[in-house]
């Protein structure tokens, strides 16, 4: 069968491998599912993989984990799939019994095209389908499904862990899909005065307009800290100079955040990207005693963090860190497209940009690593 595999870093190549092995009647694939793809989506992870990751990888991995998909077979025994059921995919398979998708090791859960095979083939093979697989409920475009297996699951993974509620201050620190997904999940938690600020590209007019309709309340530069819509919802009246020590970084945004809450900082900060440096910021603009912060963010590398020792409070803030993988698997998964149809599939905005066919996949992925403007997600229908 044809599929796109890793040959070197930065590059991956159309082969002709083995087909996918799948026997349902066999002790391995007896809870299995054989499939074929049928939308996929390249994710930042895909691009990590190939272009910078410095861990050792597979040779000849068949990437590729986020995407819808027909069912050709399963085994004797899955219950709930059959030949010819459309489903979305979860991107992360946690173990059976362990939601955390680690399982005491690092990324135990992301198996497609990383542990396994992935659905950058003709065919391939999902574990465990009752639990990895799920059906896409009336009324849920294909586009928001598509959305639903890792960018949603991604961005309410980070509003589950920090618990989001009432009349909070949360900052999501990111305007990318992961970001917009997380906006949007919060928004749908808060109450009275709560209010969602985004920090993000203050040079893509299609990101900004995106949050503006996942529910953000306040979007605010990254770069220079200008506070791009929601000026009215800002409590900046009630702002009084802080310790220039409360700002480690000296982030603009940093300070607007502190000027929009009137100085109190932020109740839940989820970091859905900006690199390092945004773990440092989170730390600063996180209320003492209270602040929660949740990053779902991939850092590169192998080496170190820092983090602000004032905002800290000398080691004794009161404020919590969660470093979280998305949550998965066929509940999760479930969970998102519910809703996603409660939502009227307002997911699918995300995908900014559609191929078509097998082979277009490495310019997809190609696309997704350049990411220029107006560019958020692409979806190739195979």
């Amino acid at each position: 069968m044809k599929a796109f595999v890793y040959t070197e870093k930065g590059k991956i190549e159309k082969r002709e491998i083995a087909d996918a092995a799948f026997e349902p009647q066999s002790e391995e694939d007896r809870r299995s599912a054989l499939l074929e793809p049928l939308y996929v989506s390249p994710c930042s992870s895909d691009v990590h993989t190939v272009f910078a990751g410095d861990g050792p990888r597979r040779q000849d991995l068949v990437l590729g984990h986020e995407g819808l998909a027909r069912v050709l077979r399963v085994g004797a025994e899955v219950k709930d799939f059959a030949a010819g059921d459309i489903v979305a995919v979860a991107a992360v398979m946690p173990e059976p019994g362990d939601i955390s998708g680690h399982k005491g090791v690092p990324f135990s859960g992301t198996k497609l095209g990383r542990n396994i095979n992935g659905m950058w083939a003709e065919r391939f093979v999902v574990p465990e389908a009752d639990s990895n697989l799920a059906h896409i409920p009336e009324g849920v475009t294909y586009e928001a499904a598509l959305m639903a297996v890792d960018m949603m699951a991604t961005g309410y993974t980070a509003v589950e862990e920090a618990g989001i509620c009432d009349d909070q201050n949360v900052v999501v620190i990111g305007s990318g899909a992961v970001g917009l997904m997380a906006a949007s999940g919060a928004a749908g938690r808060l109450q009275g005065t709560g209010r969602v600020i985004v920090i993000g590209s203050d040079k893509d007019p299609v990101h900004i307009e995106l949050a503006r309709e996942m529910g953000t309340d306040i979007y605010i530069s990254y770069r220079d800290g200008r506070i791009l819509f929601g000026e009215d919802r800002c409590d900046i009246d009630k702002y009084s100079e802080r310790d220039p020590r409360a700002n480690s970084t000296q982030s603009p945004a940093v300070e607007a955040v502190f000027k929009c809450t009137g100085g109190k900082g932020a109740d839940r900060v989820l970091i859905c990207g900006g690199g390092q440096e945004a773990l440092m910021q989170a730390s600063d603009m996180a209320v003492y005693g209270s602040g929660i912060i949740v990053n779902v963010a991939y850092f590169e590398g192998s080496g170190t963090i820092g983090l602000p020792i004032f905002s800290l409070g000398k080691g004794m803030s009161g404020k919590t860190f969660k470093f979280e993988l998305s949550r998965g698997g066929r509940g999760w998964i479930e969970k998102m497209l519910e809703t996603a149809k409660e939502t009227g599939s307002i997911q699918g905005k995300l995908i900014t940009d559609r191929m078509k066919g097998f082979d277009a996949i490495p310019e997809a992925l190609e696309l997704m690593r350049r990411r220029p403007a107006g560019t958020v997600k692409i979806m190739v229908k195979i």
